[in-house]
């Protein structure tokens, strides 16, 4: 009985360990809404594609957070991410998403108040590079894009 009970606490306990490192250190949506502090851009991906980038720079074009994220949950259409206190006095930010076929939406973003969360929603029209070489052409086929 002792074996039985310390294998299903092993099984449980290696589940919980791959599903975080699956989730990754991603900021859910939920938590950028709680913390009132805090100073955040969700961002919501109406592109209908998945993201592998993400890139947010200030006025001056400095990047101020990077993430990289592979195999995105397809489900996701939302993220946020937290700007950090650094960046207090910058109001514009830009961002830039770069989907699994390398296109690139790009988007700017004014008057991001001091504290809370505010939205920005990116779609097809945001589109700045587009890739459209034979090998993508064939891969957006047989993904159904």
């Amino acid at each position: 009985m002792k074996k039985i009970l310390i294998i299903l606490l092993i099984v449980i306990a290696t589940i919980f360990t791959i599903y975080k490192y699956f989730k990754g250190d991603s900021l859910s949506n939920d938590q950028a809404e709680k913390d009132k502090n805090g100073r955040y851009i969700t961002i919501i991906n109406k592109t209908n594609q998945i993201i592998n980038e993400v890139h947010v720079t200030v006025n001056d074009g400095t990047e101020i957070n990077k993430m990289y994220q592979e195999n995105i949950d397809e489900k996701k259409k939302s993220f946020s991410i937290e700007i950090p206190n650094e960046y207090a006095k910058y109001n514009t930010f830009t961002v830039i998403l770069v989907d699994r076929y390398n296109t690139e939406y790009k988007k700017t973003i004014n008057d991001v108040p001091k504290k809370g969360r505010v939205e920005l929603i990116i779609n097809k029209d945001d589109i700045v590079n587009e890739t459209n070489n034979l090998k993508t052409k064939i891969d957006r086929f047989f993904n159904g894009d």
